[in-house]
């Protein structure tokens, strides 16, 4: 297999890739974590909501995490990794530039969902949903040629890669149909098809891309044995049909993504003693820690979603604990991981501390602690409410010591370009 280092041409991407990161952050801090922290008051202490209502920033903030954060994220790392592992041509800077440009346009207009109805709004959504389509699509069809080409040999997890970029753009579809009772002056988003972008989102997009990454990682990261072919192609198999059946909301799909998650945690190397002939490196323990995390969390998260899929009519407080657990401490944890490990090889700088990545991954599993149980338990009593208002300060302060960190990394990529 070709191993694709990066040169000094290929570090002038840099800058783009940055775009996407540093975006996706700004997004978590200002967007995210603002309108999370804004409906935390609400919920613990009655601060007031839009004229909306709760339910109008509950799916704004979850559209801006999913597509803003989550989505940029995915796709920037998406955009530098895919033609690494098949040992293929970087696509075109314009692709990229565009993905972006696209997407971020389409993310900040569908902040006009807190407006008052009118043919104004009205046109600036459509817009959103359009453009956010027409990002997906660019990068779904980038990816998936990308992983079709190159010299290196095909591996099976590729195609959990080429499923989670092909999820992308049905579920900015999905979100782009929810918003017909916006379009016709409503102030909510179609119950149904918004639910059917957010599983299509955490399940689809980030799951895909995540395990397949850490499949294609795990043995030069946390020097864990390759994953079985058949094990991975089972896992792979029940996890694209139980992303289809839980984005149509069949009750099969979620006992069957959390088969294929057992499968996988059992596999990749987070659990059980490593191959390596001595003691793994400290930056190697933080990124098993981080792993072990994500993998535990992931778990979680679905078998929370089992629970909702079999309680007869739904157990809303499962279901939001269950994303939340997805989305903060399985994306958080993984993101943490694997990032500290790529940020200095796609850039060319130094590693990043590892005390900084195990303080960001710890904050991180605090705040989705927090977050899940007191979903769970509900924030009707005092412990609950203040447990549940320190949720998004310690999130954003894992943020915010990655980000420190990160920083530190990547500024010689941009001072060799100066």
């Amino acid at each position: 297999m070709r191993i694709a280092l990066p040169t000094a041409a290929q570090r002038r991407d840099v800058p783009v890739l940055a775009l996407f990161l540093v975006t996706s952050v700004v997004i978590a801090f200002v967007a995210g974590f603002g309108l999370g922290w804004w409906l935390i008051l609400a919920q613990a202490f009655g601060v007031p909501m839009p004229a909306g209502g709760w339910g109008v920033v509950v799916q704004v903030h979850g559209h801006l995490q999913l597509m803003g954060f989550a989505g940029l994220l995915v796709m920037g790392i998406g955009y530098r990794l895919m033609p690494r592992f098949r040992g293929a041509p970087e696509p075109a800077r314009r692709v990229v530039v565009a993905t972006y440009l696209l997407v971020v346009a389409g993310v900040a207009l569908r902040v006009a969902q807190l407006a008052e109805p009118s043919a104004a709004r009205s046109a600036l959504l459509f817009l959103s949903g359009a453009l956010e389509v027409a990002g997906a699509t660019v990068y779904a069809t980038t990816t998936i040629r990308t992983l079709a080409a190159g010299d290196n040999a095909h591996r099976a997890d590729e195609l959990l890669m080429a499923g989670g970029a092909a999820w992308l753009p049905i579920a900015a579809a999905w979100s782009l149909v929810s918003l017909d009772p916006l379009l016709h002056g409503g102030a909510l988003a179609a119950a149904d098809a918004d639910a059917a972008a957010v599983a299509a989102f955490l399940v689809g997009v980030v799951g895909g891309h995540i395990l397949g990454v850490s499949v294609r990682l795990n043995s030069g990261f946390i020097a864990a044995k390759l994953v079985p072919d058949g094990v991975l192609l089972a896992a792979t198999a029940l996890w694209m049909v139980g992303t289809f059946l839980v984005v149509i909301r069949a009750g099969a799909g979620a006992p069957l993504l959390l088969v294929a998650a057992v499968l996988l945690f059992a596999t990749v190397g987070v659990v059980g003693r490593s191959r390596a002939a001595r003691p793994l490196p400290e930056h190697a323990r933080v990124t098993l820690l981080a792993w072990r995390a994500a993998y535990v969390w992931l778990v979680i998260g679905l078998a929370l979603l089992v629970v909702d899929a079999l309680t007869p009519g739904g157990a809303d407080r499962f279901l939001v604990a269950g994303r939340h657990a997805l989305a903060i401490g399985f994306l958080g944890s993984m993101a943490y991981g694997v990032g500290a490990r790529l940020l200095p090889t796609l850039s060319g700088g130094p590693a990043l501390p590892a005390s900084a990545v195990r303080g960001a991954v710890i904050l991180t599993n605090i705040a989705a602690a927090l977050r899940a149980l007191v979903e769970l338990a509900g924030p009707s009593s005092t412990p609950a409410a203040i447990a549940l208002a320190l949720s998004g300060p310690v999130g954003l302060a894992g943020i915010i010591v990655f980000a420190g960190a990160a920083v530190r990394t990547v500024c010689p990529a941009f001072r060799a370009l100066a």
